[in-house]
């Protein structure tokens, strides 16, 4: 812990030289900030492991652990005789915005426990207040990067990356309805603090020792003003006309009312604090004061703060709620669609475009199936129904039981090694970190996805990894593993991730920021790339998997803006999906939900694949056999995580670069 203190003390005097942290270390300066993102700008595995809103920003401190030293100093010399460059003006603006949240620096696990730990006793605020405040934040940042001349390489990169994202941030704060901090709705069933705040508090929260265990508590008896609040919010959004669907709430509600069903004894936040204690050798006399403090605390102010809420949801909101699912019905809910579309996709795409590439994809893709399917012997019935047959055939499923797990991780080892194995044919850059794949740890096989990747430690003491879930109720059938290998791992994710930690001489928010449309295009792309590898020969089910998969991304362009903007019903857009993929209803109801409550992020996956696509077809256009598959996925993936508008100038300039 102790190391963590040494390397952030460097990065305080970043922060400090051209805007004081005096300002206000822990006040929660930014709703759009690097700690969340209301529009989304997250992938599945952030969605569904991190409450949606929480950026894995570790890597944003400890990427530039290396040489950080020598930047203080440089911002210290700038401090006194003239303006930062603009690489460390965008790490003081980053680091500025972590520190202004007590949970996410718990999330880094860097400084909890050192001595500038002033905030792992506190939670985040939701105050209204603070949208002012995040306007002038955002407006200083713009007009500090904006004042920067004559740039060129990556600084000019860095330039037009940050504008993007600031301003992108900057319009959502035109909406007088939006929650500081927040998602769409204060309140929801997947990613609120009713269903984060937990997850946060028993797997992030260190508890080490008797001061950790202390601050624990703090955050227990911080937990009925951080609702007080929340529930503020929920009225200020009832007042504006914002209101969540009936659906909604009433899930809502059952996560809310859930949570308070047991005794404050056998709740989560009890039972884990009491197996932390006793596995941080804390003495028993301790651990009995201290779990009856904590007791006390869940009793006297967690449960009523969630019985608080579910109260103003059931009698306040409930009433008012309607079954209308899109942002459509909101106060200028149309041009809020747009700006979240643009946050998640970094195109300016109109709805209905964006809804007739869908269907024509859908089209394409299950004609593609159809023929397959046929080839294959399955002839009867819809596309969507026969792959839902061929899931349930005994020939895709490996067999049951933990016996089958060596085989089924030896399997795909050798995806990956046969990828690697052609990826200098495709690729000048290979990753130096190795992939490792593993299985999701049996207790999380219920609430984990299929499958997720993590990138390598950014001090090399961890390869990358790719998890896969084989939980048997998880275990995906076999043509669908050689699509996921090949999206979550190589030449996927750990391609893009682990090359851009290699990245030089770019501010460490180019490293790490999950530009959805970016980091999900690229994985996409990488599916269809595996085709031309010759990763499908002789393999018809992995390709029919590899189109499933593609089907099930282009069916979230149809539902999307179906729902947003064509103001489609929830249960038109579930019939939908579910006939057109062949998914289970329950399967489809999830996912139909959560776009619900997070418009336009769904469409991120497949806009950014065809972008990609599309410039690469161009490039080979303009290039003729001067064109260069390789030279062309180094200008793809040299820059780190860029919107789609920048990725594009960036290919242009190779483009022009090769042509002379």
């Amino acid at each position: 812990m102790a190391n963590g203190a040494v390397i952030l003390v460097p990065w305080l005097v970043l922060t400090m030289v051209p805007e004081p942290i005096a300002r206000g270390w822990c006040k929660r300066r930014c709703p759009c900030s690097l700690a969340t993102a209301t529009f989304g700008q997250m992938d599945d595995q952030s969605a569904r492991q991190t409450g949606g809103k929480t950026v894995k920003l570790k890597r944003i401190l400890l990427g530039t652990v290396g040489g950080v030293v020598g930047l203080a100093a440089v911002a210290v010399g700038y401090g006194l005789w003239g303006p930062l460059p603009i690489h460390p003006t965008i790490e003081r603006q980053t680091i500025a915005q972590v520190l202004d949240s007590p949970e996410t620096l718990t999330q880094l696990g860097m400084i909890d426990g050192t001595f500038l730990d002033f905030h792992s006793g506190k939670l985040d605020q939701i105050k209204p207040e603070d949208l002012e405040e995040a306007r002038q934040d955002m407006t200083r940042y713009i007009a500090e990067i904006k004042g920067y001349t004559g740039l060129t390489g990556q600084q000019a990169i860095s330039q037009q990356v940050m504008l993007e994202f600031y301003s992108t941030n900057l319009a959502q704060l035109d909406f007088p309805w939006v929650v500081p901090g927040g998602g769409l709705y204060p309140v929801d069933q997947l990613f609120s603090p009713p269903v984060s705040l937990p997850q946060f508090l028993t797997n992030a929260h260190v508890v080490s020792d008797v001061a950790s265990a202390e601050r624990y508590i703090s955050r227990l008896r911080a937990v009925s003003t951080k609702f007080g609040q929340l529930a503020d919010s929920v009225r200020n959004q009832a007042k504006a006309g914002v209101v969540p669907p009936d659906f909604v709430v009433d899930k809502s509600l059952v996560v809310i009312d859930s949570f308070t069903k047991d005794p404050a004894a056998n709740s989560p936040l009890i039972t884990t604090f009491k197996a932390r204690l006793e596995k941080a050798g804390v003495a028993e006399a301790e651990r009995v004061r201290l779990i009856a403090a904590a007791t006390a605390a869940v009793e006297q102010e967690v449960y009523p703060a969630y019985q608080s809420l579910g109260k103003l949801l059931r009698e306040e909101i409930r009433p008012k709620a309607t079954s209308d699912a899109g942002v459509w019905r909101l106060p200028d809910g149309a041009r809020y669609y747009k700006l979240a579309l643009r946050a998640n996709t970094t195109v300016d795409t109109e709805p209905d475009a964006i809804h007739d590439i869908g269907l024509s994809e859908v089209a394409r893709i299950t004609a593609e199936m159809d023929a397959l399917l046929q080839k294959l012997g399955r002839v009867e019935g819809t596309v969507g129904a026969r792959v839902r047959a061929l899931e349930q055939d005994p020939s895709q499923k490996y067999p049951p039981g933990r016996e089958s797990h060596a085989e089924q991780l030896a399997d795909l080892k050798r995806m990956t090694e046969t990828v690697m194995a052609k990826a200098p044919q495709w690729f000048n850059k290979l990753p130096q970190q190795p992939v490792d794949i593993q299985a999701v740890p049996e207790y999380a096989e219920a609430t984990a996805p299929g499958g997720y990747y993590n990138p390598p430690a950014l001090d090399g003491s961890r390869p990358g990894i790719f998890y896969i879930n084989l939980g048997e109720k998880s275990r995906a059938p076999k043509f669908s593993l050689p699509t996921l290998v090949y999206h979550e791992a190589v030449p996927g994710h750990h391609f893009q991730l682990a090359l851009a930690q290699t990245i030089e001489d770019v501010p460490t928010f180019r490293k790490v920021y999950p530009f959805t449309a970016y980091a999900e295009g690229w994985a996409l792309y990488a599916e269809r790339l595996a085709v031309e590898m010759g990763m499908y020969e002789n393999d018809p089910y992995g390709d029919l998997g590899r189109l499933q998969a593609e089907l099930f991304r282009s069916v979230r362009l149809v539902v999307d803006t179906g729902i947003h903007a064509k103001r489609w019903t929830r249960e038109q857009a579930i019939a939908y999906m579910r006939d057109t993929t062949g998914m289970s209803e329950d399967a489809v109801t999830i996912e139909i939900d959560r776009y619900i409550v997070l418009p336009g992020q769904a469409c991120a996956y497949k806009l950014g694949q065809l972008k990609i696509l599309d410039l690469r077809d161009k490039a080979k256009t303009a290039l003729g056999e001067k064109f260069d598959i390789k030279a062309f996925h180094d200008v793809v993936l040299g820059s780190g995580g860029l919107p789609l508008t920048v990725l594009e100038a960036q290919v242009d300039a190779w483009v022009k670069q090769v042509k002379g």
